[in-house]
């Protein structure tokens, strides 16, 4: 008597899971568009942490330095915690092109994965810099390290842009042609 009740079940499961997978396909856009304004909130954070960086080296009293030197370390720990968010975000996306079979899609979103674990590496080395230099108790110190993380920071923001190109071609390899031509476009 179980097994008449399974049945049913069981079919109805079979005949779903195209439409979940079909469903999950039609996401995978909005995911690639997720990493890549993701990618780019990085590189507008970075230019606002450079204001910041640049006043601090331009001026001469201690507490003014101090002020944008604690203004710094704060974008520097937003740029951290959006590329935290950009390596999880591409990582999903990622996974959802590999259950789509939309394997360029796939290719390029390992090129933004690549580059988002790049650019929250190099966050993080920033991150320790702008933490430095608030601690330190000298001018020259606070412009020293923040120079260091302005530095790192330029490079984060070159794979930030190679991300966000990565997630611009990923999103073109998934046209509904391509969609419907892996079987699981609409």
């Amino acid at each position: 008597m179980k097994l008449l009740q399974i049945g049913p079940c069981l079919i109805c499961l079979i005949l779903l899971s195209p439409l979940v997978s079909s469903g999950q396909c039609e996401l995978i856009k909005r995911d690639i568009e997720d990493v890549r304004s993701t990618a780019i909130e990085v590189l507008q954070l970075s230019d606002t942490l450079e204001v910041f960086v640049s006043a601090v080296g331009r001026t001469k009293q201690y507490r003014t330095a101090r002020s944008n030197t604690r203004k710094a370390q704060i974008y520097a720990g937003e740029i951290l915690a959006t590329a935290y968010r950009a390596v999880a975000t591409v990582s999903e996306a990622r996974q959802r092109a590999v259950t789509c079979g939309t394997s360029d899609a796939e290719r390029h979103l390992s090129h933004a994965a690549g580059s988002a674990e790049k650019v929250r590496d190099l966050a993080d080395q920033a991150f320790g810099y702008a933490k430095r230099a608030y601690a330190s108790r000298s001018l020259a110190g606070m412009q020293t390290y923040l120079k260091k993380a302005l530095t790192t920071i330029r490079e984060a923001e070159v794979a930030a842009s190679a991300a966000a190109y990565a997630a611009s071609e990923a999103h073109f390899s998934t046209s509904p042609e391509v969609l419907v031509a892996a079987g699981k476009g609409p």
